[in-house]
């Protein structure tokens, strides 16, 4: 059976593991012995280049893909005379725009099986000299930064996440579930990676550190091997790791940067995140981050619902303590991780548990939200009054400023914004002034110069 995977491209960046469908479909169709053509960062100026096949399955995980797959799925039927398209990737955005998932021509949801997804994931090693883009994540750039001009490979030893946190998709996405590649897989293809000379992996599960004894063994095997490893793992589970075994297996296994979804400050903010999120643990692990042979990249979220003036301060004073110089990191990773970075932007996906309700906790500022700008600002931050302002911060605040072209959007801080609303500088205004203003206040209060 001849079987075309279409990925459409997009300005989004990666979000979560959902968005990794083509290359695990390829790896788990071509495994059934299908062929099978991919086409990575399709355009629609291609379309007549597709070649026809038995079935269609365009990869749909971001917004901004959502016209080049209606596209598609309009055009492909009358390009070939017959209806033989389906969908695959973020399952509630397929449903939400009315198009046919792939469960209903291969009667499983691949992305929730866990036969299927086990293969997948297996086969990675082999397909990479068959992927072209690999879908990487902005948090590469510091492994690229270290060893320029090799690619750096995204390897799954585990699918999923089943703590069901209100604003990700990809636990929704799985069913809230966690599928296991065996140990002695994943031992197996770590040693397929080096004997192909590959030593930059990025583990793409959503948490590496889920067991941790379990990731101990893995990064016990691989000690000496070269490798240069990122790996995102929640604050507890990677304080409850070093607690156990110590740094040492860090240094030797080449761990080199642990991702930790800090996202926010505030007490508040992070307990209605949901139960993946702890800022306790995060502060427990910041404290002995200096101790460690790795870098902990703290993962910060702006605009979450409950963002306010001060939820961005108490941000801001964890960041300015435990976060990056600009100087320590490279291209467009300075906007997170950094003492100032904004990060991750608040991204409203379909079916995620607060969805129903944002049209009325806030305001949506982009019609295909990605999260690398502002989509949604939440009425606790619109709604703000600024009653203090700290001018002599503003120094410290203008490189980040510079960096995100914002720092001519405002007048220099001074007493006269005391008693405005954050709104007051945002409503009526068209969507970039939009995007500007609420990047550069977000700044000043990150670096508190408004409380």
């Amino acid at each position: 059976m001849q079987i075309n995977i279409i990925d459409p491209s997009s300005t989004e960046f990666n979000r979560g593991s959902f968005c990794y469908a083509p290359y695990l479909l390829y790896n788990g169709l071509t495994h059934y012995g299908d062929r099978v053509n991919l086409i990575e960062s399709f355009l629609p100026e291609n379309l007549d280049a597709i070649p026809e096949a038995d079935a269609h399955i365009i990869s749909l995980w971001s917004y901004p893909q959502v016209e080049c797959a209606i596209l598609l799925a309009k055009m492909l039927p009358y390009q070939f005379g017959e209806d033989n398209v389906y969908f695959v990737g973020y399952s509630p955005m397929i449903e939400y725009y009315g198009l046919r998932h792939v469960k209903e021509w291969l009667g499983f949801d691949p992305l929730q099986d866990a036969d299927f997804l086990t293969k997948a994931m297996i086969l990675y090693p082999d397909n990479y000299k068959n992927f072209k883009r690999l879908l990487l994540s902005d948090c590469d750039m510091h492994l690229q930064h270290l060893e320029k001009g090799e690619k750096v490979h995204p390897l799954f030893t585990s699918y999923g996440c089943p703590n069901g946190c209100a604003f990700c998709p990809s636990t929704k996405n799985c069913g809230r579930t966690r599928i296991e590649v065996p140990l002695p897989h994943v031992k197996a293809m770590l040693n397929s990676c080096l004997e192909k000379g590959i030593r930059s992996i990025h583990f793409t599960d959503e948490d590496f550190f889920f067991d941790i004894d379990r990731a101990y063994e893995i990064l016990k095997s691989i000690q000496d091997s070269g490798y240069h490893l990122i790996a995102l793992g929640s604050a507890k589970a990677v304080f409850d790791f070093i607690k156990k075994y110590g740094t040492e297996v860090l240094l030797y296994s080449g761990l080199e940067i642990i991702e930790i979804g800090f996202e926010s400050g505030s007490e508040n903010v992070s307990k209605s995140m949901g139960s993946g999120k702890s800022l306790t643990d995060c502060q427990r692990l910041a404290e002995i981050q200096n101790e460690l042979p790795c870098r902990i990249f703290w993962l910060v979220q702006t605009f979450f619902p409950g963002e306010n003036i001060h939820s961005l301060n108490e941000t801001g004073k964890f960041m300015r303590q435990y976060g990056f110089n600009m100087e320590d990191v490279v291209g467009r990773l300075r906007t997170n991780g950094t003492k100032g970075g904004l990060g991750q932007f608040f991204q409203p996906y379909h079916g995620t548990a607060i969805h129903h309700s944002l049209s009325n906790k806030g305001i949506f500022l982009t019609e295909r939200p990605v999260r690398l700008i502002p989509s949604y600002l939440p009425n606790t931050f619109l709604e703000d009054t600024i009653t203090e302002v700290l001018p002599h911060n503003y120094e410290a605040a203008l490189q980040w400023l510079t960096l995100y072209n914002v720092h001519t959007v405002l007048p220099p801080p001074d007493k006269g914004m005391i008693g405005k609303r954050i709104g007051d500088y945002i409503y009526n205004k068209n969507m970039y002034t939009q995007i500007q203003t609420a990047l550069a206040l977000a700044i000043y209060a990150r670096f508190d110069i408004i409380r």
